[in-house]
C-alpha cells in the first residue's frame, strides 16, 4: 500500500506538468453512475476534477428502470459504460450485449443483524427462526440462501423491499434477524449486533465493477485508461482524506451523519490500489448463479474481462 501511494503521488506531480498536452487530446464518455458507497471513487474523481485533469470529458448519466434499462442503454449506444453487479453483466451477456469489465469496485459484505439482547449470535442459531431479507434474485437473497443451504439451516425467510424495512421488522420483533447496511451499526449499535457475514460476500462484491461496451473499449482505450487512472486518484483521496470523502458520500446519498451514534462503526469501503479485476470471483459467481438458475446459458468469463487496464486476479483469494 505504501509503495502504491508513493507511486500515485508521483503520478499526480507528473499530471500537473502534462496538463497542456492532455488538454489537446480530450476523450469523451457517457457513463451510468450510482450513489453507492462502493462507487464513490467515480463521484469523487468527477468532483475533484481528476477526469478533467487527465483529459477526459466524463458525463455521468442517471437512468430510471434498473439493470434492464441500463443494459438496454448500453446495447443501443446511448451510454458507453456503467457500474454493474456480476448478475447484470451475465444477463447482458445472455442477451448479446457485449461488455467488458475494466476495473473492480470496493469491498463490502452482506451482513445479518439481530437485536442486541437476542440469544442469536451466529447463523447456526437461526434454525427455525424468521429472517427479513430482500427477495430473489438480489445479492442479499443469494448471499443468505447460499449460506443457509451450505450449513443446512432451515429458517423462514420473509421478503422485504428494502434494508430499512428489514431493520424495522427486526426492531419491532417481527423477525429474529435481518439483512442490513453498513450504516446500521453506526446508527443503531445500541440496539442491534452483527451476527453473520456471508461466506460469498467477497465473490459477490469483487465481481461487481465498472463495465464498458466492448466496441467502445476497443475503439477508445485511451479514454478507458484515463477513466481508470481517475478513479485510482480518487481512491488515493478516499484513503488519505476519509472525513472529507465521508462528507461527499453523505451529501450524494442524503445520509444523515448526525444520526451516527457510533461513528467508528462505519468504515468506508476498502478500494484496491492499483485497480483489480477479480476474474476468479467472476468464475465463482457464474457457477453459483447457474446453481440457483439465475443466469441463462453458458457464460465465458474470458469474454467479460479486458486485461489492459487493471491487475487480473485469476486464483482464489
Amino acid at each position: 500500500m505504501k509503495n502504491c501511494i508513493q507511486k500515485i503521488i508521483v503520478i499526480l506531480g507528473l499530471m500537473s506538468v502534462a496538463m497542456p498536452a492532455m488538454a489537446l487530446e480530450k476523450d469523451k464518455m457517457r457513463v451510468v453512475t450510482s450513489t453507492y458507497d462502493i462507487t464513490m471513487d467515480v463521484t469523487i474523481a468527477k468532483e475533484k476534477g481528476y477526469f478533467d485533469l487527465l483529459g477526459l470529458d466524463f458525463e455521468p448519466v442517471t437512468v430510471k428502470g434498473g439493470t434492464a434499462t441500463i443494459i438496454s442503454s448500453i446495447g443501443s449506444g446511448e451510454v458507453d459504460g456503467c457500474f454493474l453487479a456480476s448478475s447484470g453483466a451475465f444477463t447482458a451477456y445472455s442477451k448479446g450485449v457485449k461488455m467488458v469489465q475494466v476495473a473492480g469496485n470496493g469491498n463490502r459484505t452482506f451482513d445479518l443483524y439481530a437485536r442486541k439482547d437476542s440469544p442469536i449470535n451466529s447463523l447456526k442459531d437461526l434454525e427455525g427462526k424468521k429472517i427479513a431479507n430482500k427477495p430473489r434474485p438480489s445479492g442479499p437473497w443469494l448471499a443468505l440462501r447460499y449460506d443457509l443451504d451450505e450449513q443446512k439451516i432451515n429458517a423462514e425467510v420473509i421478503d422485504v423491499k428494502t434494508e430499512d424495512l428489514a431493520l424495522s421488522a427486526l426492531l419491532s420483533g417481527q423477525v429474529d434477524a435481518a439483512i442490513g447496511e453498513a450504516t446500521f451499526l453506526a446508527m443503531y449499535g445500541d440496539q442491534i449486533k452483527k451476527i453473520n457475514s456471508s461466506s460469498i460476500s467477497k465473490y459477490l462484491f469483487n465481481s461487481c465493477g465498472w463495465w464498458f461496451k466492448e466496441d467502445f473499449a476497443k475503439k477508445h482505450p485511451e479514454a478507458i485508461k484515463k477513466f481508470v487512472d481517475g478513479i485510482l486518484l480518487a481512491r488515493l483521496f478516499i484513503h488519505e482524506h476519509k472525513d472529507e470523502a465521508m462528507q461527499i458520500l453523505a451529501r450524494e446519498t442524503h445520509m444523515d451523519l448526525a444520526a451516527f451514534k457510533f461513528k467508528d462503526a462505519y468504515d468506508l469501503p476498502t478500494f484496491d490500489m492499483p485497480t483489480t479485476i477479480y476474474k476468479y470471483g467472476l468464475d465463482k459467481m457464474v457457477g453459483i448463479f447457474q446453481k440457483y438458475q439465475l443466469v441463462e446459458g453458458e457464460v465465458k468469463v474470458d469474454d467479460l474481462v479486458d486485461v489492459r487496464f487493471s491487475i487480473i486476479i485469476d486464483k482464489d483469494y
